[in-house]
């Protein structure tokens, strides 16, 4: 039941994610977005995690007002205050969730993140059409989450493209490995690998630590869900990963800097 239950909440996403986009061309067609992008400067997202092997622990940290599985997390949401904690912390850079309705996101915390802090600034949502690639720009997101398993092989394609030629990164990411085997034979993107089982929603580490098996060495990698321990991320020094995605673990902290900087290895005696 829980299978059923987990994909059919997905479907529901996809179909009111382009419901939504067919609304939002009406309001703005997509020639006239495209004229927006133009001059909006990137921070450099690609480049922060461009190595496998970084010498200090590299963590993108989550602005997740809640979750499906979780209800809501962030009931009144202080961006200054959590953005600074997470500065504060050692964040390498700054993930915004902006799915509405499930998530409690909001594509205009994208700009006030960006006025916050100099940190690059990751859109994470179900990206489903190219106008959304366009508007992630326009938002002035320096990278764009893609999910491997609701895009085509061709829409993926189509869509690096896009980015490549609006300049914004992208973080492509897989809850599988067959998943990656179809953008294989494709570049300019850094992969995420998901703990997090998209049929039962169950998290297991695993995931990551068996995908990396089959990964090449000199494509970056950012593992994702699940990480709540130093023990977590020490699981993964030994196979090179590029950084962490984490969300939920640090939002419930009552202290997301020293939750950030324990993750990191870092204490007061050693800075």
């Amino acid at each position: 039941m829980l299978i059923k239950m987990s994909m059919s909440f997905l479907n529901e996403v996809l179909k009111e994610k382009r419901a939504l986009v067919k609304d939002l061309k009406q309001k703005m067609p997509l020639q006239e977005l495209k004229k927006v992008v133009r001059g909006v400067e990137k921070r450099p997202f690609f480049k922060t995690f461009s190595k496998r092997f970084p010498k200090e622990v590299r963590i993108i940290a989550e602005v997740k007002r809640a979750s499906p599985s979780r209800g809501v997390l962030i009931h009144n949401l202080d961006l200054p205050m959590l953005v600074s904690e997470y500065e504060k912390g050692g964040a390498s850079a700054i993930s915004v969730i902006t799915e509405e309705k499930h998530f409690r996101g909001c594509l205009s915390y994208i700009t006030e993140t960006k006025n916050i802090t100099g940190l690059p600034v990751l859109r994470k949502d179900f990206i489903v059409d190219e106008y959304e690639v366009y508007e992630s720009k326009a938002f002035g997101a320096d990278a764009v989450l893609f999910i491997g398993e609701v895009l085509e092989e061709g829409q993926i394609k189509d869509y690096l493209n896009i980015a490549a030629e609006i300049d914004i990164d992208v973080l492509l990411e897989i809850h599988r490995l067959d998943s990656y085997e179809k953008v294989a034979d494709l570049k300019g993107f850094i992969l995420g690998i998901n703990n997090r089982d998209l049929e039962t929603l169950k998290v297991d580490l695993s995931t990551s630590l068996e995908i990396l098996d089959s990964i090449p060495a000199d494509l970056p990698v950012i593992v994702e869900s699940g990480i709540e321990r130093r023990e977590d991320i020490e699981r993964f020094a030994e196979k090179g990963v590029s950084g962490f995605l984490v969300g939920t673990s640090l939002v419930v902290s009552k202290d997301m800097a020293g939750g950030l900087k324990g993750l990191r290895g870092i204490n007061e005696d050693n800075g």
